[in-house]
């Protein structure tokens, strides 16, 4: 009897043992659960009010809007160069000069043909008046003298074309010629530009016809300049539209008295359609779109808040936004595309004292990386 109390006894405590050890278990993967759950790092930024533009981009080469090829009319040897490549010219001023030996020689004679055609003019009227000569004789010497005037000034004209003088303000940018070098009529001598006025040729779609006007405002940026923009103003639109590109054009007018800007120098252009002032915007890679839905992530007690939003302007690397968010909220930047709502988060750049304001990209990007995998 007193062995079956034992055995008994005994089967009760492993029983009891067993069901202790069952009701701790869940209790157990609860606690396991709880310590492996972590905060994602990510990266924030904070929702701000700026005037956001929206802007049509295309490329263009600077043009000079005045500029003159240099040719010279006469025949003859280059006697003399006064200007070099580079060099600034003000209209009028002499470039180079011909051998004007020749047109000097003929503009003499053309002044002595004249001269004898006058005197004889002279004494013909005289015998006019006294009827001793027909009609017909005294015209014909008046057509003579009409003739030699125009010889004397087409003379005079060769003499002048045999020195060369600037017909623009600007700069030499080509010379073709050197001195002793022979030059014939029409051949090109120099090429002379006005880089105080420049202008850029863009072709925009048609259906952009409606958001152009004159005067309306581009912003251009240049690699030689080390992206510092430039303004430039609408001055024609091409009332025509090119059936075959189905675009047209539009030229843009640039100041540039400093002289900063060279023809010739690519531009990327930034067209600006329309402005909106004083928006909600937020970085551009915040925002997550899916299925032609947009959100975010707002960092809100150190958890993560989707919240849906609508898109407008988008300019460089700013998105204008609406939604239920407001100036201040800090919006994840980096690390988002993995969240999901109400996940608990670490935020790296967290601005902690004015000698630790930041961390280190790469760094920032590593710990992103692990903890995502």
């Amino acid at each position: 009897m007193l062995t079956f109390s034992k055995t008994l006894l005994l089967s009760s405590a492993v029983i009891f043992t067993a069901l202790l050890t069952a009701c701790s278990e869940p209790e157990a993967k609860e606690e396991d659960k709880e310590v492996a759950e972590f905060a994602v790092p990510v990266m924030v930024a904070s929702i701000e009010r700026k005037d956001i533009s929206s802007n049509f981009h295309t490329t263009a080469t600077l043009e000079s809007r005045n500029e003159a090829e240099i040719v010279t009319r006469v025949t003859g040897i280059i006697e003399e160069l006064s200007v070099e490549e580079g060099d600034f010219v003000e209209k009028g001023q002499l470039l180079a000069k011909v051998d004007a030996r020749r047109y000097q020689l003929a503009l003499d004679k053309a002044e002595a043909e004249l001269a004898g055609l006058e005197q004889e003019l002279k004494r013909l009227s005289l015998m006019a008046e006294k009827q001793l000569v027909s009609a017909q004789a005294s015209d014909k010497l008046k057509y003579q003298h009409r003739a030699a005037v125009a010889a004397k000034e087409l003379a005079a004209l060769d003499l002048r074309d045999s020195q060369i003088v600037a017909p623009i303000s600007g700069f030499i940018s080509e010379r073709f010629i050197k001195t002793g070098h022979f030059t014939q009529g029409y051949q090109k001598l120099f090429h002379i530009v006005d880089q105080s006025s420049l202008q850029a040729v863009v072709y925009l779609p048609e259906h952009k016809l409606s958001y152009v006007e004159l005067g309306q405002q581009a912003l251009l940026q240049f690699s030689a300049r080390q992206g510092k923009p430039f303004v430039a103003q609408v001055r024609s639109i091409s009332p025509v539209i090119d059936s075959r590109s189905g675009t047209f054009k539009v030229i843009l007018s640039i100041a540039n008295e400093e002289l900063q800007l060279k023809p010739g120098m690519f531009a990327q252009i930034a067209l600006t359609f329309d402005t909106h002032k004083n928006t909600l915007t937020i970085p551009t890679d915040a925002i997550i779109t899916l299925d032609n839905q947009s959100k975010v992530y707002l960092v809100k007690d150190n958890k993560a808040v989707e919240v849906s939003i609508n898109k407008g302007f988008v300019q460089e690397q700013l998105t204008e936004i609406s939604g239920e968010l407001h100036e201040g909220d800090s919006v994840v930047v980096n690390g988002h595309h993995n969240l999901k709502a109400n996940a608990l988060v670490e935020i790296l750049n967290a601005k902690s004292s004015d000698d630790d304001s930041f961390i280190d990209e790469e760094l920032t990007e590593t710990a992103i990386a692990k903890a995502t995998k």
